[in-house]
Formats: C-alpha cells, sequence, structure tokens
C-alpha cells in the first residue's frame, strides 16, 4: 500500500519546485499529483518538461493529473464537445508529461459547478451521453498510453456503484478505471451514522476497476436539514479500518490518497493516516517503513 496526495498542487504548475516537492517527500508520501486550476492547452511545453523534472530528481511519482473543462453531459452538443477535447487535451498533456492516469470528472448539468446537484444529472439520456463522451476520451487515451480515471459523487450521474459499473462496461475500454472515494457516497444520515455497509457494497461491484483510493473523513454539523462536512483523517466517522483493509484485499500495491485539506492540515492526516495502517498491520511501501512516524515538521514547507 502506498500513500499519495492530491491539493498540495492546485495551480498553472508554475509554483512546482524542490521545496514543494522536497516537502512531501520528507512527509513520507510515495506519490502526488496536480489539480490543474487552468486548461491543459494552457501548459507551455517548457513547464511540461520542467515540472516532471523536478519529480524525477526527488523520486517522487508524479501519479495523476486532473483539470478543467466544460461539462461532458451537456444536452447542447457544442458545449459536450468542447468539454471532451478539453478532457482530451489533459490526457495528451499527461502523456507528455509521463502521468500514468488522467481524471475525469462525469460533470454536472448545473450551471453553478462540476459538483452542483442537478435532477437531470439522474436520467438516462444524460448517462448516455456520459458513455459516448468517456468513449471518445478513450480514442485518445488508447492512443497517448494513459488511463482515465473516473471520479464520481452523489451529486453526479455516477451516483452509485451499478451505475459506475455499468457506465465503464459500456465504454468499453481497458483503460477506463475508478477513483474510488467512499466520503463522497455519504449522501444521508443512516450511511452517515454507519458507513461500512456502504463501503462494503463499493468495494463488492467495483473492486476489479479500482486505480486509486481516496480517503476523507467527514462530521455531520448540527444544522437543518443535513450538512456532511469534510475533515481530517482520524478525526470523523468513516470507517477507515474497511477501507484500507479492502483496498489491500482488492490492490495491495495501490494509492490510498489523502485530498481536499489545506498545507498546514496535511501532516496530521499523514500522521493518522499512517498510524492507522501501522495498527492494521498492513504493508506500506517499504521506503517508509525506513521512515519515522512523521511527527516531525520538515524544515521547507510549499
Amino acid at each position: 500500500m502506498k500513500i499519495g496526495l492530491l491539493g498540495l498542487i492546485a495551480s498553472d504548475l508554475s509554483d512546482v519546485d524542490y521545496n514543494k516537492i522536497r516537502w512531501a517527500t520528507e512527509l513520507g508520501f510515495h506519490g502526488l499529483g496536480a489539480h490543474l486550476t487552468v486548461p491543459a492547452r494552457a501548459i507551455s511545453d517548457e513547464t511540461a518538461a520542467r515540472v516532471p523534472a523536478i519529480f524525477a530528481e526527488q523520486n517522487m511519482p508524479f501519479m495523476q493529473l486532473w483539470g478543467p473543462y466544460p461539462c461532458i453531459v451537456s444536452p447542447d452538443e457544442s458545449t459536450r464537445r468542447a468539454g471532451v477535447e478539453g478532457a482530451r487535451a489533459l490526457v495528451r498533456l499527461a502523456s507528455k508529461m509521463g502521468v500514468p492516469e488522467s481524471g475525469v470528472r462525469p460533470t454536472s448539468l448545473s450551471p453553478r459547478g462540476d459538483w452542483v446537484p442537478h435532477p437531470d444529472n439522474y436520467k438516462p439520456e444524460t448517462e448516455d451521453r456520459l458513455v459516448r463522451s468517456l468513449v471518445e476520451i478513450l480514442e485518445t487515451a488508447e492512443e497517448s498510453g494513459v488511463d482515465v480515471v473516473l471520479e464520481t459523487h452523489v451529486t453526479t450521474t455516477l451516483y452509485s456503484a451499478e451505475v459506475i459499473r455499468r457506465v465503464i462496461e459500456r465504454a468499453g475500454s481497458q483503460r477506463l478505471k475508478l477513483n474510488l472515494d467512499p466520503c463522497n457516497f455519504v449522501g444521508d444520515l443512516p450511511t452517515a451514522f454507519n458507513p461500512t455497509p456502504l463501503i462494503n457494497h463499493l468495494f463488492d461491484l467495483l473492486a476489479p476497476y479500482i486505480a486509486t483510493v481516496h480517503l476523507k473523513d467527514y462530521y455531520l454539523e448540527d444544522r437543518f436539514v443535513v450538512h456532511i462536512s469534510e475533515t481530517v483523517i482520524g478525526l470523523g466517522m468513516m470507517d477507515i479500518a474497511t477501507v484500507l483493509r479492502r483496498l489491500y484485499d482488492a490492490k495491495p500495491d495501490g494509492y490510498v490518497v489523502i485530498e481536499h485539506l489545506p498545507v498546514n492540515l496535511i501532516p496530521l492526516a499523514k500522521q493518522n493516516l499512517t498510524a492507522k495502517i501501522r495498527e492494521l498491520g498492513l504493508p506500506l511501501n517499504p521506503h517508509l517503513q525506513a521512515q519515522s512516524a512523521n511527527t516531525s515538521t520538515p524544515a521547507a514547507k510549499p
């Protein structure tokens, strides 16, 4: 099992330097991903060459690349095509940079954002458009030798294990993988209080397709009606032990990825996750086992 990190790099990549990658290395991470804040086409060839060289200098794998693009489930064909072309550009950039996985969000029909609920997200015709877009994106992935990794959420067309599996099978490519994020499926109080059945169901149906697992924790706010908010790993209600055991059973060398945290809270999340993995007796990357419990703060901060 390896521990990855998303959220340290969320930019146009111009801020990626020795200190930023060294900080993650000293914390004991085994891989980093990046979220672009600009379209993939905006990244220059110089940057696309410079950034992987910095990763390589630190022996840090560049595991995933994510980025923005228009809605790929839009009923407006020009919008959908623009989304597909944006996602294809991200795949091509990942290939150019030597990144093995390019992330794809299912997007939303809401004009307010990719993760904002909309009633039409759940219609069969929206799923059909999603499959069509994925097939087109996967054509580029096959040519580029890059895996496409799906992000999912209860607010999107990919709202359940059954739908996700059906969409992957309909798309029909070995290049289509899944980033499993159990926290994104916690959408009601019974599940929030007892997430274990949900976790097992997700792994039961989707284990063969898993590329990585994104791990977040959550808590319930005392507000009307239901407010489920993310928090640092180990400080909330997520059944982290079951997630880790099921990931190890499904993919012993897979990444469990920390995300959605400000930089100052990443060390605590890393420390808590490392402690839980060791408590469960699960093997970590040998590089990490040679390190301390990571309770000290690295000298250089990003």
